[in-house]
């Protein structure tokens, strides 16, 4: 199974990062590791509304580090996607590479039965890292972009992990062995 994991946090050794670890590690078998990707550390843009993936590639045109994540992930059977809310919301690092994943939908797609370019049978766990302690704080947000994993048919669901700053391994190792259950059930 190929394991992808974006974090979307700009700080090293995050708690999200821990999280999307563990749960990538109950997923792989002996001597296998995820691919992991820190969007922090690349240089890219934003989706710049082209459409060039519409109308002349399959694939996003921009020629930056974000080419290859998005040619990884497209490949991928299980994406885990990490995020801490700032400011009522998901970082800019992992909102960009959402808005370039436009380039998976078809031309089509708004009135295509098949409109995704991704292969099924894809999973992807979104894990939140937040300060507010109320899972429902952000819940429509959360499942917007759940819906939008799911229009490229890929099973989505999330882990909420309440934590404010300081370590996850001390401070709430429940949520570590949370978020391993979160992606034995996808």
């Amino acid at each position: 199974m190929k394991v992808t994991i974006i974090l979307g946090s700009p700080r090293l050794d995050s708690n999200s990062e821990k999280l999307a670890k563990a749960a990538a590690a109950t997923l792989l078998g002996p001597g296998e590791a995820p691919e992991i990707f820190r969007l922090n550390d690349l240089r890219y843009r934003g989706c710049q509304a082209c459409m060039s993936c519409k109308t002349k590639t399959e694939v996003c045109v921009l020629k930056d580090d974000l080419a290859r994540v998005l040619s990884v992930a497209a490949f991928s059977d299980f994406l885990i996607l990490t995020t801490p809310i700032y400011i009522g919301e998901i970082t800019a690092q992992l909102k960009a590479f959402i808005d370039r994943s436009y380039s998976w939908f078809k031309p089509d797609f708004v009135s295509s039965a098949d409109p995704t370019r991704l292969a099924p049978g894809k999973k992807l766990l979104f894990v939140v890292t937040q300060g507010n302690p109320d899972l429902g704080a952000y819940k429509s947000n959360i499942d917007a972009y759940l819906g939008y994993f799911g229009s490229h048919g890929i099973k989505a669901a999330a882990f909420q992990a309440p934590i404010r700053e300081g370590n996850i391994e001390t401070l709430r190792p429940d949520l570590l062995a949370d978020v391993v259950a979160a992606a034995k059930a996808l």
